[in-house]
């Protein structure tokens, strides 16, 4: 009777450490995929104000100036979510949807004014959707991780 108990015991551990490695797993692949996301933008906003600040010092006019501050503001807001995410671990939802919101905004603006910027759309759509499944996985693995593996003492019949 007790070899039963142990052997249901040691498949329901097994099966438990399963669970927490498929969860651990998703979370580290989602992570990855907002902090790739978040660093890709980051860089690339910091190489269109590093772009920009050739003209801004030839023409300096608000225009110009302007581009060059809101590209180094929005390439800070990037990297504040990709440290935060990667570094700090950190689920919540603004240091993604800051940075993501404003550019959504800035692409639709630029959709109606006839320049379209579908890559920073989507990229940005991205991110945003990513964000609510990466705060539920990580839930999950924190639930899964609170639940007592058996002890080993459960053996000591055999």
């Amino acid at each position: 009777m007790s070899d039963i108990n142990i052997e249901n015991s040691h498949r329901a551990e097994i099966a438990l450490r399963t669970q927490r490695r498929v969860l651990d797993d998703r979370v580290r692949k989602l992570t990855v995929a907002v902090f790739g996301l978040m660093g890709y933008s980051a860089f690339s906003n910091f190489m269109g104000a590093f772009a920009s600040f050739g003209s801004a010092i030839a023409t300096p006019t608000l225009g110009t100036i302007g581009v060059l501050a809101f590209g180094l503001l929005l390439g800070a807001l990037y990297s504040l979510g990709a440290y935060r995410v990667w570094f700090k671990d950190d689920i919540r939802w603004w240091p993604v949807a800051i940075p993501a919101g404003i550019s959504i905004a800035l692409s639709i603006l630029a959709f109606t004014a006839g320049k379209p910027a579908v890559i920073p759309l989507i990229i940005n759509v991205a991110l945003l959707a990513i964000v609510p499944f990466r705060i539920r996985a990580t839930a999950a693995a924190v639930a899964i991780a609170s639940k007592p593996l058996s002890a080993s003492a459960s053996f000591k019949d055999v």
